[in-house]
């Protein structure tokens, strides 16, 4: 996740509340993963959590990967940014999943990050994809644009095709779930760093007007074949994805009371260690307390709210408790 922005850069509320929808959905797809119940909520929105995150997250960055030659000691701050949090939560998974502790799963953890609390995969591939775009920048700028259609082509037809799928596939279930999804996702960063030079044309309204319906059209009278992949491939995912972010960049900023729009900033903010923390306490939760499977069977809804509150409760007093010194791990 990791969707920060430059402190003088005035915050779009939509786009907070966008990471907080997000968020539940993450929840959700998880809490029907690890305590199954008959409720189907939301249906099948939860797959456009990490693509429209990753969209989000390179779309913030835009601003350093548009210049020439992007100094490496910001790639190493941001990998650092990313690869900590990986570390931290890698070190309290494993403790609160001894068993599964050996070498083999340590390595395979922090080069995958799906042997435990295995929503950590996204932070791996954000390292992968900050590295590739870096390199980029030394490329001319002229080239950017392009480069970055090419990529999100590739990425495609590679989807389509079934090369990825058929590379990935036979190899250890960590490997092909985290890194079998580069192709699947790194179209996403592509699109981010894209609606980042779009945001700047003068005539963006027009644009973002005309991508959300033409999108829209594409979703609603077109059935798209299923692709080979292993959660985000094919085109009714990336359309879907560039019609949600059209959109929110059409209606623009939305003028909410100073205290609301405070709050709703604040609470996105930690988002991303609501993400990363979510699961590990699930998991433990539901093996050892028999009420947590009866609330989510009976309360599905309810159940899913409370829980998501309780975690962005956690990490914002873990935040205060820690005096904030290390915000770095829940936003």
């Amino acid at each position: 996740m990791i969707l920060r922005t430059d402190k003088n850069q005035t915050r779009n509320v939509l786009l907070d509340l966008l990471k907080i929808i997000l968020t539940f959905l993450v929840v959700n797809i998880h809490l029907r993963v690890f305590i199954p119940n008959n409720a189907h909520l939301f249906g099948s929105y939860w797959s456009y959590t990490v693509p429209v995150f990753i969209t989000l997250s390179f779309f913030f960055m835009s601003k350093y990967f548009s210049k020439l030659r992007l100094p490496f000691r910001t790639i190493i701050f941001r990998i650092k940014r990313l690869f900590i949090p990986l570390l931290f939560w890698s070190i309290i998974s494993f403790i609160l999943n001894p068993k599964l502790l050996n070498i083999k799963n340590a390595l395979l953890q922090l080069f995958t990050g799906k042997v435990v609390n295995t929503p950590l995969y996204y932070l791996n591939l954000l390292i992968f994809f900050t590295i590739v775009f870096w390199l980029i920048t030394y490329l001319p700028i002229k080239f950017r644009v392009p480069i970055n259609i090419l990529i999100i082509i590739t990425a495609l037809i590679f989807d389509y095709s079934g090369i990825s799928f058929r590379f990935f596939n036979p190899l250890a279930n960590e490997v092909r779930r985290s890194w079998g999804q580069i192709d699947e996702l790194i179209k996403y960063a592509s699109l981010g760093i894209l609606f980042g030079y779009l945001v700047k044309q003068k005539n963006n309204k027009i644009i973002f007007f005309g991508l959300a319906i033409l999108t829209s059209m594409l979703l609603f009278f077109f059935k798209f074949r299923a692709t080979p992949g292993f959660n985000y491939s094919g085109l009714e995912l990336f359309f879907g994805t560039i019609c949600v972010m059209s959109t929110l960049f059409f209606i623009g900023d939305i003028r909410l009371p100073p205290k609301i729009s405070i709050f709703i900033s604040a609470f996105s903010g930690y988002s991303f260690g609501v993400y990363l923390m979510h699961i590990i306490f699930l998991e433990n939760f539901s093996r050892t307390l028999p009420t947590v499977r009866y609330l989510n069977n009976q309360f599905p809804l309810f159940f899913l709210i409370g829980y998501t509150i309780i975690c962005y409760i956690f990490c914002f007093v873990f935040d205060q408790i820690t005096l904030k010194k290390f915000s770095f791990l829940v936003k």
